[in-house]
């Protein structure tokens, strides 16, 4: 539909020699349409400030123009002859609007050859024109504007605020809604286009163009002939007078059908996941608690096994009651840390922390750690201060640190080195040691739960949760978290938490 109206656009600009343009508030070109060459505007296309690509007597009338625009809504439009680089005389026809659309504003202006006459030309040195000839232009010019605008693919309101009776609409307007001319819309009231639901809002909304004379993101659903419903944003401003007294209300309605369905379904989607992850979490929870009760039966029955048989059975019978024992207390733990993984998060609020003294409360709490490996931890820079969940926060530098000394040389003094960074979107963090290192294979995998880190050492064994919290901590930061790392040469985390994150 868009392209079919883009070419239509494009005939219409070329059966004219005309040319236009759409501008950003910056009076940048977003889109041009047409011809460029007859008005020796060479040097106006997509991406230019169009105030510095115009000869400058068009530029002056442009600007004045587009500020007038500013100021009443209304239409512009200006005669302006000039002089192009071959100091040709030549003569355009400047028509300007600005237009609201999806809460964003633009101007759309056309620019239309116009004939230099001999009189016109008397008319630079003496100050007169023809009438006849200003008002066939003038009505050549509006008629060609009329069509551009009347296509283009957004629908357009105007309405009476004192009689609440529809003025004018385009052609978009009358198409989408099912009817054959404007006839059928224009002169009614302007409640009777929307929806039964919609019409009390629609009068409370006349009472408040009224007071403030705007109208901003209103959502209303426009009655189509047939009787359906068309959801549709409304933006309205006021075309005012020379003297400041609104004449019309000018609105532009924006079709959210799609939006409105893709929000439906993303409703659904996120109640079923919502479901899902409740079920879940229950689940887990029931199981995790039910497991507990036998698991704690095998415990005390092997326990009694081996206090009451320890002497009738040899090496490799007291053997099999240890592997039991440790068995039972691994399950064990990795139940509590399934549960402890799965509340992550929950009844958590983002709030403004301090990393620097969070870290700092880190390292107090795990002083007796710090003190007993001698580990030797220094904050490179200072830390920001971010929107995070401040629990989870200090879990995930808990974990990265204890890491850090857990996994470290024999022999070797852990030495760690927390540094960070910030850009427009993310705080990037960096835990940085020089333990044990981690092969390729494995670095793959730790950040899955119940992976653990393949160590000669049952000492540093771990129950694979760790580095499993961090990750989701992370996720529900919006971040991302990566390691770098080599055998025996140590290990970098870096991880990145999004500064402007919308639970």
């Amino acid at each position: 539909m868009e392209t079919q109206e883009r070419l239509l656009n494009e005939v219409i600009m070329s059966q004219m020699n005309a040319l236009c343009v759409r501008l950003d508030m910056s009076y940048r070109v977003t889109e041009a349409i047409g011809d460029n060459i007859t008005l020796s505007f060479h040097n106006v296309y997509e991406n230019v400030k169009i105030l510095e690509a115009l000869p400058e007597l068009v530029s002056d009338i442009l600007l004045e123009n587009l500020q007038k625009n500013l100021r009443s809504n209304g239409t512009e439009k200006r005669d302006v002859i000039y002089f192009n680089c071959q100091n040709q005389q030549k003569k355009v026809k400047i028509i300007s609007n600005l237009i609201t659309s999806l809460n964003q504003s633009y101007f759309i202006v056309t620019f239309i050859p116009q004939e230099v006459l001999c009189e016109e030309t008397h008319k630079v040195n003496n100050g007169y024109e023809s009438f006849e000839e200003a008002k066939r232009q003038l009505e050549f010019s509006e008629s060609r504007y009329n069509s551009f605008f009347e296509n283009d693919p957004v629908m357009h309101l105007s309405v009476n605020p004192e009689t609440s009776l529809i003025a004018d609409c385009n052609l978009y307007t009358i198409n989408k809604m099912g009817y054959q001319s404007k006839t059928e819309i224009i002169g009614r009231p302007v409640h009777t286009i929307f929806t039964k639901e919609r019409k009390e809002k629609c009068l409370t909304l006349i009472e408040k163009f009224k007071s403030i004379g705007y109208l901003d993101s209103e959502e209303m659903e426009l009655k189509t002939k047939s009787g359906g419903s068309i959801p549709v944003i409304l933006y309205t401003t006021a075309q005012r007078d020379e003297k400041g007294k609104v004449l019309l209300s000018r609105s532009t309605l924006v079709d959210i059908s799609e939006l409105k369905n893709t929000q439906k379904k993303l409703n659904k989607k996120s109640k079923r996941l919502e479901n899902l992850n409740a079920e879940l979490e229950q689940l887990v929870s029931t199981c995790s608690h039910d497991l507990q009760e036998p698991l704690a039966t095998i415990k005390f029955a092997n326990d009694l096994l081996d206090k009451l048989y320890r002497e009738k059975l040899d090496e490799k019978g007291r053997d099999y009651i240890s592997y039991i024992d440790q068995a039972v207390d691994r399950l064990s733990s990795q139940i509590r840390s399934l549960l402890s993984h799965i509340q992550i998060g929950q009844n958590s609020k983002r709030v403004s922390v301090n990393t620097n003294e969070l870290v700092n409360t880190v390292l107090q709490d795990l002083g007796n750690s710090i003190v007993s490996s001698k580990a030797k931890v220094s904050i490179q820079n200072k830390l920001p201060t971010i929107k995070a969940f401040p629990v989870e926060l200090r879990l995930l530098f808990q974990n990265l640190i204890s890491n850090a000394i857990k996994y470290s040389k024999k022999g070797i003094t852990p030495k760690i080195e927390i540094s960070s960074l910030s850009d427009d979107k993310y705080s990037s963090f960096s835990v940085k040691d020089n333990g044990i290192g981690i092969s390729e294979l494995d670095q793959e995998e730790i950040f899955k739960i119940f992976s653990r880190v393949q160590s000669k050492d049952d000492s540093q064994s771990g129950d694979g949760v760790g580095l499993a919290h961090c990750e989701k901590i992370i996720r529900m930061h919006e971040g991302e978290i990566s390691v770098k790392s080599k055998l025996g040469k140590g290990s970098i985390f870096n991880f990145r938490l999004m500064k402007n994150y919308i639970l």
